[in-house]
């Protein structure tokens, strides 16, 4: 059988409905987690955030030393997830790295589960460990979200900083 050749967007759409996936896959355990009278809150910050560890040491196995915020930034959004999440490389700097995320797979999911607007933010929170995963591999770089899809803005909004000298 020959190799298949998708567009762009038939391959953009393929990534986005594996997020999709993983974000119910994600909701329904938390939900079990509930019924099953654990903290659901806590199990997903501590097993998110060994994901992002997992990630992160990855990304630092496979494309070397990250030397700035922007450098961090722009390896960061390299591969399939750049068209999927809609992203918008701001700023690449050594004193700051932005991107902007003007899609997103998993709050998509949730809204198709019927999640309410302050599920949805909390299930983002959460998620989101996994970034702070990521950049916890980076001890040189700070991450805070400025803005989110979840919270009803335009987009998510993530800033990378260097850590403040003490």
């Amino acid at each position: 059988m020959g190799e298949m050749m998708y567009t762009q967007k038939e391959f953009t759409d393929a990534f986005r409905s594996a997020i999709e996936d993983r974000a119910t896959w994600f909701y329904l355990l938390l939900n079990a987690a509930e019924e099953l009278g654990g903290d659901p809150d806590k199990i997903a910050e501590i097993a998110i955030t060994r994901f992002g560890k997992m990630k992160g040491k990855k990304m630092e196995d496979s494309l070397g030393r990250v030397t700035d915020a922007g450098d961090f930034v722009k390896k960061l959004s390299e591969g399939p997830a750049f068209n999927a999440f809609e992203m918008e490389r701001v700023r690449f700097d050594e004193k700051q790295g932005e991107l902007k995320f003007r899609y997103c797979a998993l709050v998509e999911a949730w809204k198709k589960l019927g999640c309410s607007a302050e599920e949805i933010s909390r299930l983002c929170k959460l998620a989101s460990y996994g970034d702070f995963g990521v950049v916890s591999c980076f001890p040189s770089l700070n991450l805070e979200f400025k803005q989110l899809l979840a919270n009803g803005d335009e987009c998510c909004h993530m800033v990378v900083t260097p850590k403040e000298e003490k």
